[in-house]
């Protein structure tokens, strides 16, 4: 079932996250060391996010330097614009990740469950913003081959490196939305099984 309306489909995983499945078996102790285990992996992609984000805006401005023309600036503040955009999403969308460190069983089941679909929305966000980045792609370097700006063999490789990409990318969200996906049962069973 495909959804359009991104609240839809996040009450739809709520509406699963609630109901009754296959309960998995955990202790608390198991779930605090699920919920620290986590943290600990999310935090390490998140900085290694802002680090690519770094990486991306230095990139950008030395092409832009090296290369003084007015495509380079529109293409290095095209980089700008969208490396900031996705910073400010990912440093709002994982806020949860810097929470100081709680004691309860009930704190780290809210903390696992609101970092779970944090990590729905980072990759609903991230096959968004592949889209766009494909929208702006492919026409750039379409339209370089017909100014004749790249040859025929440059622009053959690049639209390969950008299908490898966009492939590459494609199956690293939808991991991402699976791993949350199955964390959020995990943790239902878990919920589950304590009331009982």
């Amino acid at each position: 079932m495909t959804m359009t309306n991104p609240d839809a489909e996040i009450e739809s995983w709520r509406a699963a996250w609630t109901s009754g499945a296959e309960p998995a078996r955990s202790t608390p102790a198991e779930l605090r060391g699920k919920a620290v285990q986590q943290q600990r992996n999310l935090r390490v992609r998140h900085v290694a996010e802002l680090a690519m984000a770094i990486v991306l805006l230095v990139f950008s401005a030395i092409v832009a330097w090296e290369n003084p023309v007015l495509e380079a600036y529109v293409w290095a503040a095209i980089v700008w614009a969208g490396t900031i955009v996705a910073t400010a999403f990912s440093l709002w969308n994982w806020q949860v990740l810097w929470a100081a460190d709680l004691k309860s069983v009930t704190e780290f089941t809210e903390l696992y469950r609101k970092r779970c679909l944090a990590g729905l929305r980072a990759a609903r966000f991230g096959q968004a913003f592949l889209v766009v980045q494909i929208a702006i792609s492919a026409p750039w370097l379409t339209l370089d081959y017909l100014r004749n700006r790249i040859t025929g063999t440059a622009f053959g490789l690049s639209m390969l490196v950008l299908a490898a990409l966009t492939a590459a990318f494609v199956i690293l969200f939808g991991r991402f939305r699976n791993r949350a996906s199955q964390q959020l049962k995990e943790l239902r069973g878990m919920v589950c099984e304590g009331k009982n």
